[in-house]
């Protein structure tokens, strides 16, 4: 499977070698020591960077849409009905600041692009995608597509391998190097010059749902830990260090006499899905770019490995990861280390929870890793297009529109003065979020993990959570065939 052409690499190359701004300059500023800025600073993960001096007042770069725009119309979005929070505000009178954002996000997409909107919900997450791909069929197939889509982030490549998606790549208004859209999104899914789905690098899912590690300061100090920003500082945020920092901090708070979610642990996770942060924060992807070719890895040692290192590390009443409640274990503080999403700070903040808290990125599985990785939970929203879409010229304007307002509007009120000021209880947090936003990747075959039949990112985790009776060479070898025949698919999706 060919990637995207050797000229569109050179200008991303030579735009990062000229740049004037540097995205994360707070990260390598830092007095957390070199290692930490050097472990995530191998690429930004969340944005791309642009070397212009098309600047508006505040600094923030601006687009290249044309000032005199005017399509004079209505433009139709399909959206989830579970996530619209994340894109869309019925009124900009909110008590909330993202949501008057958001709704003025959406206002000023409008004057500048000469439409109005007009939104149908339907339901679209993970239990109800069915739902949402047969909706965007249905009007597709009866010749009234929409303008737009806005999907849960694993549906857009079930819909482009259904032959239903538009190719993005190279319409009239999208400049994808804008630092409104992440590079390292860019180059997992442009390939072959087909681009069948974008993520903004200001989605509000996308920056509520990075993962990171909380942790509780205070019972970190009972105990004498040392610091995780010191652990970070020197490269030694590692999963064997944090292994032997919660060692023996089990108790049986609730004296039921078995481990249970009343107990205090040295780690939890959230909910299963954001199980996903531990592969790619311990060094392993599904898949990967070599010679221009698309290659699945799951075959590859690092799976196996990785499952081991997993099953070592549960192996212990101090981890506690398979129960719904580890959320509320942390907010009670009854666990040393959480591994949750960035939006938990929201939660704390807005109940006005008095925890002593920090947050460094995943750690890393040896410290001769090259950097720090973290993956984003399913709940960010991306852009796809039906492939009879009636016109394309609006809708990639919209589309270039809404992310490019969201860098200045969504990303500075959510980001910037919320989770890195308002909802900070530590001066150092500042530098992690950055290093957590730098550190997040994405993963081509995860992306399209939906197409398989027996998802293998779920039975990767099936093998550590049930290690007795489930294998990774057994379990790959039963689904082969299937899973070949899926790769196959993405692949003829992508065929010049």
């Amino acid at each position: 499977m060919k990637q995207h052409s050797f000229w569109v690499k050179l200008l991303v190359l030579a735009l990062a070698l000229s740049m004037v701004t540097v995205v994360f300059a707070s990260c390598t500023t830092s007095g957390n020591g070199g290692n930490s800025t050097t472990a995530g600073g191998e690429g930004d993960a969340a944005q791309t960077t642009v070397a212009t001096e098309n600047t508006d007042a505040d600094g923030f770069y601006l687009d290249d849409l044309p000032a005199d725009l005017n399509f004079n119309r209505t433009f139709k979005i399909l959206g989830c009905k579970q996530y619209r929070a994340q894109f869309w505000a019925e009124s900009g009178e909110s008590d909330d600041p993202i949501e008057r954002a958001m709704y003025e996000r959406n206002l000023t997409v409008e004057e500048r692009i000469g439409i109005e909107f007009e939104w149908e919900m339907v339901n679209g997450d993970w239990g109800s995608r069915n739902d949402y791909i047969n909706a965007m069929q249905t009007a597709s197939d009866g010749g009234t597509p929409h303008d737009g889509m806005i999907a849960y982030n694993l549906v857009p490549q079930v819909i482009a391998v259904r032959g239903y998606a538009a190719n993005l790549y190279g319409t009239e208004y999208l400049d994808l190097t804008g630092p409104w859209w992440p590079s390292v999104y860019l180059q997992e899914m442009l390939v072959n010059d087909q681009l069948y789905c974008l993520v903004e690098s200001n989605d509000l899912g996308l920056l509520k749902n990075m993962m990171a590690m909380f942790f509780n300061n205070e019972l970190l100090e009972a105990r004498n830990m040392e610091s995780p920003y010191d652990l970070v500082a020197k490269n030694e945020w590692t999963i064997d260090k944090l292994s032997e920092m919660i060692k023996d901090t089990y108790e049986d708070a609730d004296n039921d006499q078995k481990v249970s979610s009343g107990d205090i642990f040295g780690c939890s996770t959230a909910t299963n899905a954001k199980l996903d942060a531990w592969l790619y924060g311990l060094g392993v992807k599904l898949s990967e770019v070599r010679d221009g070719e698309v290659v699945s890895l799951l075959t590859d040692t690092t799976v196996d490995s990785f499952i081991d290192t997993m099953v070592k590390f549960l192996d212990t009443d101090d981890v506690y990861v398979f129960d719904p409640t580890q959320h509320k274990m942390f907010v009670e503080e009854r666990v040393y280390f959480y591994s949750a999403g960035i939006l938990l700070t929201n939660e704390i903040k807005n109940k006005n929870l008095e925890i002593n808290y920090g947050v460094v990125p995943m750690p890393k599985l040896n410290s001769e890793q090259s950097r720090y990785y973290t993956h984003l939970s399913n709940t960010h929203d991306a852009w796809c297009v039906p492939y009879n879409v009636k016109d394309m010229d609006c809708t990639s304007a919209v589309i270039e529109c809404m992310a490019s307002e969201s860098y200045r509007q969504i990303g500075p009120t959510y980001y910037d003065t919320y989770v890195k000021l308002r909802y900070a209880p530590d001066e150092r947090l500042a530098d992690m979020y950055d290093l957590v936003r730098d550190s997040v990747t994405f993963d081509f075959i995860y992306l399209f993990s939906c197409v398989y039949t027996n998802n293998p990112k779920d039975q990767i985790k099936a093998c550590y959570k049930s290690p007795t009776s489930m294998n990774w060479a057994t379990v790959y070898a039963q689904n082969q065939s299937a899973w070949d025949a899926s790769f196959q698919q993405i692949v003829d999706t992508y065929a010049k």
